[in-house]
């Protein structure tokens, strides 16, 4: 890997400090046969399975609007890096983290995995559906926008059925439990489809959640930044920055109630730190005169 070639390998390290945490992130992982291949996420996604299981059931492979894979491995390798930590303070040792963007993104097939275990078929595209539970999807209303509606008990059956004035849907014996719903999926998503069109998101948006019925707007980005709810969470920040003035910022998604964080430095300058980290690593004043004499920083 990268690491060994600059003779900074866990071997290595561990030289120096016995006690280190020491965690590489990779495509593949640090063994297998896949080891050595190069990996982005876009591939990634696709090597998971992860794209087979996103998308509409009649069109292609699709993959989500972020890079998920690389997200969600930097976040299974704080994790680890804290549990490590933790372990040392229990047991006074230090070891290597193995976090590979595959396993990360197999970790995360969660239901879908449990579908394939018991049923040995691959689960299908089923576009905003869920494979498990009905009516769990959005459905287009009057005004063209998207509802999402997460029908997830017989309890909430009963009151979503309340709320959009179907009652008798209620205990219609081809509905009245999700089994079967499941199975009739193909009768109930277009009957619903054409009753959610004749009302506005909004209107639908009203009765739904006074009949405390899971639901909500399929959202923009613009329609997110300004939902009220996102900005009292104060997950849009500004801040200044020294050359393109104010910018906006997503916030911290974690609220710590006795070390509150913030946003405090800007996106760095290109070599903005040069001269404070070389520092911190032992280079003299004169020596960093003599990088940037030389045009090397």
């Amino acid at each position: 890997g990268v690491m060994e070639r600059f003779g900074l390998s866990y071997e290595e390290v561990k030289k120096v400090n016995k006690n280190i945490v020491y965690c590489s992130i990779s495509g593949f992982g640090q063994t297998g046969p896949y080891r050595e291949r190069p990996a982005m996420d876009q591939i990634m996604q696709g090597v998971s399975g992860l794209m087979s299981i996103t998308g509409e059931p009649d069109g292609d492979p699709q993959k989500i609007g972020i890079a998920v894979t690389d997200i969600g491995s930097g976040m299974w390798a704080a994790y680890a890096v804290m549990s490590a930590i933790y372990y040392r303070e229990k047991h006074g040792e230090g070891q290597h983290l193995d976090v590979s963007m595959l396993d990360s993104q197999v970790a995360w097939l969660t239901y879908q995995a449990a579908t394939y275990f018991a049923t040995g078929e691959s689960p299908k595209r089923l576009g905003a559906a869920h494979p498990n539970l009905v009516p769990y999807q959005g459905f287009m209303c009057k005004d063209a926008k998207f509802i999402n509606i997460a029908v997830g008990s017989e309890r909430i059956w009963e009151r979503f059925c309340q709320a959009i004035n179907l009652p008798d849907l209620k205990d219609n014996p081809e509905y009245a439990v999700n089994e079967v719903r499941v199975k009739n999926r193909s009768k109930i998503i277009p009957m619903l489809q054409q009753h959610f069109l004749t009302r506005t998101l909004n209107e639908w948006l009203t009765d739904l959640q006074a009949g405390s019925v899971p639901s909500g707007p399929i959202n923009d980005l613009e329609a997110v930044f300004n939902d009220p709810q996102v900005i009292a969470r104060e997950m849009l920040t500004t801040m200044t920055h020294p050359t393109a003035g104010e910018i906006k910022q997503t916030g911290l998604s974690i609220k710590f109630s006795e070390s509150p964080g913030e946003l405090r430095l800007a996106p760095p300058l290109l070599g903005q730190h040069n001269e404070e980290i070389l520092s911190e690593i032992g280079y003299s004043d004169s020596e960093i005169e003599k990088l940037k004499s030389d045009s090397i920083i």
